[in-house]
């Protein structure tokens, strides 16, 4: 009987838990440019990976992430869950030829700067707005979750039953 409790316990703690990685869809409207990404971060708040689009000058799909130590920017490639959601140093990553550095300043203000590797194009900062939504945990983990409940449900009853055939009757 123990043991079932724990068992059960130790289901109801998992599927309680919160989850370490959380996934943002994210909208940044510039005065130049505009950017629809979406953000996935590990439970430290380090971007795990960015998909999405830029639209503007130079517009392209967002190909990735910049790794940490690209010695021309700032940056920490971190997303928070609450404003002002990254820092500072920002995010940097790619979209077609150029490198774009989303950032927030003090307060609620946030920037994009942009910059191709030939120089030609270089745009400091175009501030902008950002609406960000977490995306929800997918039903199908939950309808997963009372499908396990229920087997176990299931399986438990047929133990008790199998076990009431097998005692001996006393007459």
């Amino acid at each position: 009987m123990l043991r079932k409790l724990l068992s059960a316990a130790m289901v109801a703690i998992a599927l309680s838990a919160p989850a370490q990685a959380a996934t943002y869809n994210v909208s940044f409207d510039g005065s130049f440019f505009d950017v629809f990404a979406q953000i996935t971060t590990d439970g430290l708040n380090n971007i795990t990976a960015i998909t999405g689009n830029v639209v503007g000058p130079g517009a392209a799909p967002i190909s990735g992430l910049e790794p940490l130590g690209n010695p021309n920017w700032l940056y920490d490639n971190q997303f928070f869950g609450s404003s002002p959601y990254v820092s500072d140093g920002g995010i940097l990553f790619s979209a077609g030829a150029f490198l774009y550095n989303l950032y927030s300043d003090v307060g609620p203000t946030w920037f994009l700067s942009t910059f191709n590797p030939d120089e030609s194009h270089y745009f400091p900062g175009d501030a902008g707005t950002l609406a960000v939504a977490q995306t929800p945990l997918p039903g199908a983990l939950w309808l997963f979750g009372s499908a396990l409940a229920g087997l176990w449900g299931f399986a438990r009853r047929r133990r008790k039953s199998s076990q009431q055939l097998d005692a001996p009757a006393f007459a």
